[in-house]
Order: C-alpha cells, then sequence, then structure tokens
C-alpha cells in the first residue's frame, strides 16, 4: 500500500499529538484536534508532518475537499508550541484546511501574542473561547476535555486503524498473489506433441492446487471479524454486499463516520478476493477443457464439408433454367409450381444445416480456443445457404413477375381486341347527343375510358420493366467470377465457384425471354396507339360540337336582346324635342340606352362570337 499506514506513526499516535474521532463541524467538513498536552514541547515539525500526512489522508475525498476544520487547544500551552503545528499546515497541506481555531490560553501575555501572530497564514485563523465553539462545531461533535457529548477512545480509534489498515494489507497480498496465479494461468497455449501436453497438463494440476492454498477463507475470516468489530458490540455476526454503514451506526456504537466509510472498502476487498480464486478456478477448467476441444472441431469441419457439397450439387440442377420464364400465364404458372416443389424439397436441407451452424454456435458459447477458424467455416456455409436461398427467392420474384405479367398483358389484350370495337363505336360523333348537359356527360365519359386504358396499359408495362431488370439482375448473379480457388487451398467445396456452371448459356436464355416480353409490349403498344389515335379524333369531334351548342345559345341570347330591347327602344324614341328642356331628356335617354347596351349581351358576346366563328368552321 502506498499510502502512509497506522503502524509507520504508532509512537506519534500514541503521544495523542493530534486526534481524529470523527467530529464534523456545522458544514459537514472533517474536525482535527490537537489537544492540549505536555508531549508538545518535545514534539518536533518533522512529527506534525508525518502524522498530519497520514491522518489527513483518512477521509474520504469528499470530505477532504470541503475542508478541515482545526481545533488546536492553546490552554496550558505556549505560542511556541502551538506555531510549530500552524507552521506545518501552512507549509505541507494548507489547501487541505479551511479554518483554524485556537483555543484562548488562560495567559493574557500568551493571548496578545497568539492573536496577533495567528493572522499571516493562508487558512483562516480564529482565536475563540471555549464557550464560543460551538457556535462552529456542535458540541455533539466535540469531545468530552471540550465540554462535548462526542465519546471517543483514542487507544481504541488506534487498535482499530491497525487491524483495518492490516487487514486491507493482506487482502491486497492476496489479490497481488491470485493476480500472479492468473498471469501463469495466461501463459502458453497447447503443446505440439504428446510429452508437452502430458507435462502442460501435470503443470496445470499444480498449479491448482496452488490456487486452492491461497489464504482467501483466511482473510475472509479476518474481514468478517473486523466488519463485527464496527458494528459494535451486539451488532450482526457479518455483513453482506448490501451492508450499509448508516444502519450500522444506527444499531450500535461505533458511530466514528471515518471507520464506517471503510465497510464498503472491506466488503469490496472481500468480494474481489472471492471472485478472484473463482475466476482462477474457472480459468484452469477453460484451459484445460481446450485440450478437449480438437476432436469437436474436425467433426464440426466435416459436416460443413458435406453440405456445402449438398448445396453445388442442387445448385448445378436449380440452374438448369434459371431464367426461364415462360410465354404465356399457363407456363407461367406451371414453371412456377414446379420451382415452389423444388424450392420445398430444398428447405428439407436447411434443418441440417441449421444443426450444424447451431453446433458452431454451442462451440463459441463454450469459448473455443479455435473460435475464429470455427467462425470462418460456418461463416462460409451460413453465406453458401443465404446465397442459395436468395437465388431461390430471386427465381420466385421472377416467376411471380412473369405469371403477374401474362396474366396483366392477356387480359388487357383481350381488352383492345374484344371491346375497342364497342369503345370507338360509342364515341362516333353520329351516335353522340346533342344536348349540352348530355355532350358534357359524353366527354367526361370519354376522358375516364381513356384513363381507363392508359392505367392497364401502365400497369403492364411497368411489370414488364421490372420483369426485364429482374431477368437481367439473375444473369449477373449466374455471371459472376468463380471461386474455386477455395478448394484448391484446402477450404472444401466452394458453392460460389459453381456460379454459371448450370443450365446452358444465361445470357442466351435472358436474351430468349427478354426478346419475348419485348415482343408482347410491342404488340399492345401497337394496339393502344391505335385506339388512342380514335379517342382523340373522336374528342375533338365532342368538343367541337359542344362548343357549336354553346354558340348557338350565345347567338340567340344576342338575338333576343336586339329583337326585344334595343329595337323596340329605337323604334319608339324617333322623336328629338320641340324645346331644349324636351330634346335634353331625349339625349340623357339614349345615352342611358347606350350605357345598357355596352354592358348587356350585345357588349359582351358579340366579340366572343366574332372570334370563335372561324373555329366552329366544318362543325354540324
Amino acid at each position: 500500500m502506498d499510502s502512509p499506514r497506522a503502524l509507520d506513526v504508532l509512537p506519534l499516535l500514541q503521544e495523542r499529538l493530534a486526534e481524529l474521532p470523527g467530529a464534523r463541524d456545522r458544514r459537514g467538513g472533517p474536525v482535527l484536534f490537537f489537544p492540549a498536552t505536555p508531549r508538545r514541547e518535545r514534539a518536533k515539525p518533522e512529527d506534525y508532518r508525518r502524522l498530519l500526512q497520514y491522518l489527513l489522508s483518512i477521509p474520504c475525498e469528499e470530505q477532504r475537499e470541503l475542508g478541515f476544520a482545526v481545533v488546536i487547544d492553546m490552554r496550558g500551552s505556549t505560542w511556541s508550541t502551538v506555531k510549530p503545528i500552524l507552521k506545518v499546515l501552512q507549509e505541507h497541506c494548507n489547501a487541505l484546511i479551511h479554518v483554524a481555531y485556537i483555543i484562548k490560553p488562560d495567559n493574557f501575555w500568551q493571548k496578545q501574542r497568539t492573536s496577533l501572530a495567528s493572522h499571516k497564514y493562508k487558512f483562516e485563523t480564529c482565536l475563540i473561547g471555549l464557550d464560543a465553539l460551538p457556535k462552529s462545531i456542535d458540541t455533539s461533535q466535540l469531545t468530552l476535555d471540550l465540554d462535548g457529548s462526542l465519546i471517543y477512545d483514542h487507544a481504541h480509534w488506534i487498535e482499530m486503524r491497525l487491524a483495518l489498515e492490516d487487514f486491507l494489507w493482506q487482502a491486497a497480498d492476496l489479490l497481488d498473489r491470485l493476480d500472479d496465479l492468473q498471469e501463469d494461468l495466461s501463459r502458453g497455449d497447447l503443446a505440439d506433441d504428446l510429452a508437452g501436453a502430458k507435462a502442460a497438463l501435470d503443470l496445470h494440476n499444480e498449479m491448482k492446487k496452488k490456487i486452492l492454498k491461497a489464504p482467501v477463507e483466511e482473510v475472509d475470516l479476518v474481514g468478517q471479524r473486523l466488519l463485527q468489530r464496527l458494528s459494535g458490540e451486539g451488532g450482526p455476526s457479518g455483513y453482506d454486499s448490501g451492508y450499509s454503514g448508516r444502519d450500522s451506526e444506527a444499531s450500535s456504537g461505533t458511530t466514528n463516520p471515518d471507520l464506517q466509510a471503510c465497510v464498503p472498502d472491506i466488503l469490496q476487498h472481500l468480494e474481489a478476493g472471492r471472485t478472484a480464486q473463482q475466476q482462477l478456478l474457472s480459468l484452469w477448467a477453460h484451459k484445460k477443457a481446450r485440450l478437449d476441444q480438437c476432436f469437436q472441431l474436425r467433426l464440426f469441419e466435416q459436416d460443413c464439408d458435406k453440405m456445402l457439397d449438398w448445396i453445388c450439387r442442387n445448385r448445378e440442377v436449380f440452374l438448369s433454367n434459371y431464367v426461364e420464364i415462360g410465354h404465356s400465364y399457363q407456363l407461367a404458372q406451371q414453371l412456377q409450381e414446379e420451382h415452389n416443389h423444388f424450392t420445398a424439397n430444398s428447405m428439407n436441407a436447411f434443418i441440417n444445416i441449421n444443426r450444424v451452424l447451431g453446433a458452431a454456435s454451442r462451440l463459441l458459447e463454450t469459448g473455443h480456443y479455435a473460435a475464429n477458424r470455427i467462425r470462418h467455416v460456418a461463416g462460409r456455409l451460413e453465406r453458401a445457404w443465404k446465397e442459395f436461398a436468395a437465388g431461390l427467392d430471386e427465381r420466385n420474384a421472377v416467376l411471380s413477375l412473369s405469371v403477374m405479367f401474362h396474366h396483366k398483358a392477356e387480359q388487357l389484350h383481350a381488352i383492345y381486341v374484344e371491346s375497342t370495337p364497342a369503345w370507338s363505336q360509342a364515341c362516333e360523333v353520329g351516335n353522340a347527343p346533342s344536348d349540352i348537359s348530355e355532350l358534357e356527360a359524353a366527354i367526361h365519359s370519354h376522358q375516364s375510358l381513356y384513363e381507363a386504358m392508359c392505367q392497364a396499359y401502365t400497369e403492364v408495362h411497368s411489370t414488364s420493366k421490372k420483369l426485364l431488370y429482374q431477368l437481367d439482375h439473375l444473369v449477373q448473379v449466374c455471371n459472376q467470377p468463380g471461386m474455386e480457388s477455395d478448394r484448391k487451398h484446402g477450404e472444401g467445396p466452394s458453392y460460389e465457384g459453381s456460379r454459371g456452371s448450370g443450365g446452358g448459356n444465361p445470357a442466351a436464355d435472358y436474351s430468349e425471354g427478354a426478346g419475348h416480353v419485348l415482343n408482347v409490349i410491342h404488340q399492345i403498344l401497337n394496339h393502344h396507339r391505335a385506339l388512342e389515335q380514335r379517342w382523340h379524333s373522336n374528342k375533338i369531334k365532342l368538343h367541337q360540337r359542344l362548343a357549336l351548342r354553346l354558340f348557338q345559345g350565345d347567338v340567340k341570347q344576342v338575338l333576343d336582346w336586339l329583337d326585344n330591347h334595343g329595337e323596340v327602344f329605337l323604334c319608339k324614341n324617333t322623336g328629338i324635342g320641340r324645346s331644349l328642356a324636351k330634346a335634353r331628356v331625349y339625349q340623357k335617354s339614349h345615352e342611358h340606352f347606350e350605357r345598357v347596351a355596352q354592358v348587356g349581351p350585345l357588349h359582351t358576346l358579340l366579340p366572343l362570337l366574332i372570334i370563335n366563328a372561324p373555329l366552329l368552321e366544318g362543325t354540324n
């Protein structure tokens, strides 16, 4: 242990030059006492430095960060005996000191001297009377010699610190020994010959004896006794990992928080010792198990080779008609049924492959020494099966698209052949209605017919694009470069190496299937264009007839206005007036008539009739 121990400063502790009874000031910071004692006369600064180095290291980090409250009892002492204490605090640990309370001496001159000399330190100093000390430190945190109620036995405190630190030293030494044994177990590997393996086993058995002889139980017993002492008389006989120092304080007389703060460290060392020994035994068993794992590895590799051979043989059968799609809906369905049957039979092999991969997982779970080799071989088998299964899925996708394409193409072809004459006849202008509302309904129906036709064509065309893309993808898969080098280097059968080896020329098969799809699309496209041309011609005629009917209605409105309003007004108002007043009345009436004519149907419709008349030429 690097930190100072009580044994190193035991004589100084027994001199009671300073005490750390576990008291806390009102801030929660630890309190360090320098009781009044005649031994100060012979104490040296080096003694204080060593003693303070030990005492100030005892509280936990959080407590030290709050800063120590130092209480120096100067009653019966002189400034010359107190000055070395403050000087050591200033030079070696001023960052840890929050405030120093100096109990006023009895002598007046010593008071004056202390008051004048105690203000030059970096930390705060306070010359205080004993009756004022409880304002900063509660009486329950002051010892009896300072008129407090804190029960403190210095001899018992030293005894507990010695026992605690001795246990921690023993526990740390035990962990070091166990670490050395673990390092020895981690060395070396499997022997290359039988003699070396036998020697390694003998050495391994001796190692187990050393592990079992480690004084884990003895150290554990010492720790349990120490925990019992910390719990107080009549407290529990032992502690588990859920021990709480606060609960122990409530049930016993041991209330020193610095001692109680060591309980988690004790428990941690106890647990670490047990855990380290168990880990060593587990490591010993694991290393011994490695000697039995070679047979399992070879058996696993053999099963993988058999499965890879099966995949290669069946893939050759599978590739014989890999990109064939059929030339009709019926043939595509037949190919799909045959493929589904082949897929169902192939899936039976997945049980054996899954069993082999499961064995690999179990070997890895046991921590096999050849884990990388197992992962490599299992990965090859898993990749081969995934590629084989992916090929089955791709073939199934192609056949599903082929069935869908032929089904939609045949349906659309039937629509073109059977329904086109009826559609064309329904759109002829000679059969079209004359009423404007009926004409608008006919135009809407005509547009719906065209949209339905385009939707059907789009579906067939979209399916054909997907089918051609999938066929092209299959050919690229078939033509990937082989990987026969695996077999040459002792890797066993290679599934990848058989790509492109089955079923004739994939590119020729793709060209034949793609040509068939394109021919069907061209036939449909020719029908579609012919029907679209007739549809467009009839659409123009329907819109022209509607325009004519609207034009006729507008003309009628203009003529009606002229007959009913314009001509009547002009016939009735032929006079010019016999007086200036009468003439002005006629003039205002005529101007009003002109304004009405400008905003009426004559003004609105007549320009439109003049503009649209040429567009209506040739309409019926």
